[in-house]
């Protein structure tokens, strides 16, 4: 996104070149050595067409690449920008513009650069952290102010400087404020520099200069019984929203569609606002470029438009779901993405079975860290989240499905699956096995009720059904011994029956053997099968 910024973005070469952004490692005479980002535009309509037509050169419609001379036949125009920064060190120096590449010759330090008017002319609209509703020249408010029109524009602004000058020429000469004035005139200023009157003192913003005066000035809004409060006063979120406003209100005047940017979108927003900005600014701007960390931001676009950058070990990746016209196949992706987006910025999913496994893993989890703080047991501090199939049955053979779309969309995946049948295993095993960089295979008959609730003592069960009564936990028949209320309670299948995976979990005194061993096996993250031992 940076890097965007400091090609389309006017204002990014007013700054001092910061040494910091040279390409390392620096080789040989660092200050011959050009650090470089170009962009190549396309579908920039007629008026960007005339603009840069001297620039203009044939592109590869399918590879994105330079047609050549002989050109193709599915052929387009397009325009290349390169940003290039260089820095002198023993000068302590730098320079940085953008040009346009098809016109320059970096070997001879030739460059055709973009001039200022140049890049103002591209539809790009950037959402930074900057205060919303600012008139001063380089807010979004003023360019569309300028933009709707700019006579009458430049009319208000020039009553408003008259009006601001006729109000402190007012103040300035009231008489309360002119006794005060030749009271300290009197003590020094009237000797010294011969200022004999008070009417010689006028009051001005800042500098005295409109621009000063529009600096100054700062949006207010009245939401409730508090009054009219600056928009920086009224939270993060009242914020956010405006910014974006403003990109979707720049977006709809404009003649030709605008390409809206913004960096960690959503942050500031809470998430009905954030998912219905995102939908806003996509059915609005010509092309919408969002990084962002909230899923519902995700949910304004389709699953092909998500693109995911990764740290891998061999370095940066990025991951695209391919594109699909098979209905039943955007559908199956889209409730897939669903879960999937609850860990956008994980690193490694952790597929199961259901709800119940999702909840009593992750309950569990959370306790065994909570009470030993050590990371064997956080999924969170290995970077795991826990995903399941969408819906209330979920089941083994939905899986696959899902950790293909992951690994897709570059996540690490892994899995924990029930062994319920001996000598009957799922056909899913074995494709999940190939598909999974582990897979944690639970005992035979032992389902994520089990693993929570076997090698627990039977006198400790038994206190703990008393203690879930008011949950909803029914009490235990009377003829049930101590060491039947384990098969007893996975027999009627409470847990799941009454929904009380994590309150079990929270009212856990020993941690199950065979769930702790699953989290351990999942957070140790060795790769291929594991299988689960039974409790001793």
């Amino acid at each position: 996104m940076e890097a965007l910024r400091r090609v389309l973005d006017p204002r990014s070469t007013r700054v001092r070149v910061n040494p910091l952004d040279i390409f390392r490692p620096v080789r040989g005479d660092s200050s011959e050595l050009l650090t470089e980002v170009e962009v190549t535009l396309f579908d920039l309509g007629e008026h960007l067409e005339t603009l840069f037509s001297d620039s203009l050169e044939a592109f590869d419609s399918e590879t994105v690449e330079s047609a050549g001379m002989g050109g193709a036949s599915h052929a387009v125009l397009g325009v290349r920008l390169c940003y290039r920064i260089r820095y002198d060190i023993d000068a302590d120096s730098g320079d940085h513009w953008v040009d346009f590449p098809a016109r320059s010759d970096p070997a001879a330090s030739s460059f055709k650069r973009v001039s200022r008017v140049e890049r103002e002319a591209l539809p790009i609209q950037f959402i930074d952290s900057a205060p919303a509703l600012q008139l001063r020249a380089e807010g979004a408010l003023r360019t569309l102010l300028a933009a709707s029109d700019s006579t009458a524009f430049d009319g208000v602004l020039t009553q408003l400087d008259e009006d601001v000058r006729s109000a402190t020429g007012d103040f300035s000469s009231a008489p309360v404020v002119t006794e005060v004035l030749d009271k300290v005139l009197n003590a020094g200023p009237k000797t010294l520099f011969g200022v004999d009157d008070a009417d010689s003192i006028d009051f001005v913003a800042d500098d005295g200069s409109l621009a000063a005066l529009l600096r100054a000035l700062q949006p207010a809004l009245s939401l409730g019984a508090a009054g009219s409060l600056p928009i920086r006063s009224q939270g993060s979120t009242v914020q956010s929203v405006f910014s974006v406003a403003e990109a979707i209100a720049a977006a709809r005047e404009a003649e030709s569609g605008v390409v809206v940017i913004a960096d960690d979108f959503g942050d500031g927003l809470d998430a009905s606002s954030s998912e219905y900005m995102a939908a806003l600014l996509h059915s609005t701007a010509g092309q919408s470029i969002l990084t962002t960390r909230r899923a519902e931001v995700v949910r304004a676009f389709k699953s092909d438009e998500l693109i995911r950058f990764v740290h891998t070990a061999n370095g940066r990746a990025q991951y695209r779901l391919s594109s699909t016209t098979d209905k039943a196949s955007r559908v199956t992706r889209r409730l897939v993405l669903d879960q999937l987006l609850a860990a956008l910025s994980t690193r490694t999913v952790a597929l199961v079975e259901g709800p119940l496994d999702a909840e009593g893993y992750g309950a569990l989890s959370a306790r065994l860290f909570k009470k030993t703080g050590k990371d064997k047991y956080g999924l969170a501090a290995n970077g795991i989240r826990l995903i399941a199939p969408p819906g209330s049955d979920g089941g083994i053979t939905r899986l696959p499905a899902m950790a293909k779309v992951a690994l897709e969309l570059g996540f690490r995946v892994r899995a924990i699956v029930d062994n319920d049948k001996p000598g009957q295993e799922d056909p899913a095993v074995a494709e999940l096995a190939d598909l999974c960089e582990q897979l944690v295979v639970l005992p035979t008959r032992t389902a994520v009720e089990a693993a929570l609730i076997r090698g627990i003592p039977g006198e400790k069960l038994r206190k703990i059904v008393v203690s879930l009564a008011d949950l909803g936990m029914p009490a235990l028949p009377e003829e049930v011994e101590d060491d039947a209320i384990a098969e007893h309670l996975l027999s009627k299948k409470i847990l799941k029956k009454h929904g009380l995976g994590p309150a079990w979990v929270e009212a856990l005194t020993t941690p199950p053997p065979t769930a702790r061993a699953v989290i351990e096996a999942l957070c140790a993250g060795a790769p291929g099968r594991i299988d689960v031992l039974p409790p001793s």
